[in-house]
């Protein structure tokens, strides 16, 4: 390896490992913190909130919700694989089934999720792609945290490429990073509904 590359490869190196201990002596919200706008999930007292103490919803509104969390696993399944076009055509109907989710306090916290869904193009490079479908997962996090949707869905992260999403845990147990292909299956599960 030339001199100069291995230097560069050690900068990087570096860099991870400060990102990570970072993200240790942080947690993983910090990062987080300007991606709801006025809603800002980083800013809410998790002190106060108990395993399987979700907010309550009427059967229309569950309904619509899980919804979408179905067409997010369509695009889950898409990034995790990618298949741009299939990214761009899932995300069109995630943005969909949000628009049909009548409930006026969970439209809200996800109407900034629908423009970034018409963000993901097929013609971006992944990594835009990337940055928008994490800003899209976590304002459904927060859904899946904050409402009782049932015990589906659940957040998940990695620490290595610092992005969260949602993923079906009934239907796959072993973790499936939709956003770095040479770690498919780097992160965690986050919370247990």
């Amino acid at each position: 390896m030339c001199p100069n590359c291995e230097k560069k490869l050690s900068l990087k190196i570096s860099f991870l490992v400060l990102s990570v201990v970072a993200l240790g002596l942080f947690g993983m919200e910090s990062y987080a913190s300007d991606t709801h706008g006025s809603h800002d999930h980083s800013k809410m007292d998790h002190s106060k909130m108990k395993k399987g103490d979700r907010k309550s919803l009427s059967e229309a509104a569950k309904k619509s919700i899980v919804l979408a969390l179905e067409a997010n696993e369509a695009l889950h399944s898409s990034f995790f694989k990618y298949d741009a076009k299939a990214v761009e055509s899932n995300a069109m109907k995630l943005k969909k089934a949000i628009d049909a989710i009548e409930d006026k306090e969970v439209a809200k916290l996800l109407d900034f999720s629908k423009g970034k869904l018409n963000e993901i193009k097929a013609s971006n490079d992944r990594e835009a792609n990337n940055k928008n479908y994490h800003l899209v997962s976590m304002a459904l996090i927060h859904i899946v945290n904050k409402y009782d949707v049932g015990s589906k869905y659940n957040a998940y992260s990695c620490p290595m490429v610092k992005k969260k999403w949602v993923q079906n845990s009934s239907k796959m147990a072993k973790v499936h990073n939709p956003y770095a292909p040479n770690m498919p299956h780097c992160g965690s599960q986050d919370s247990n509904h």
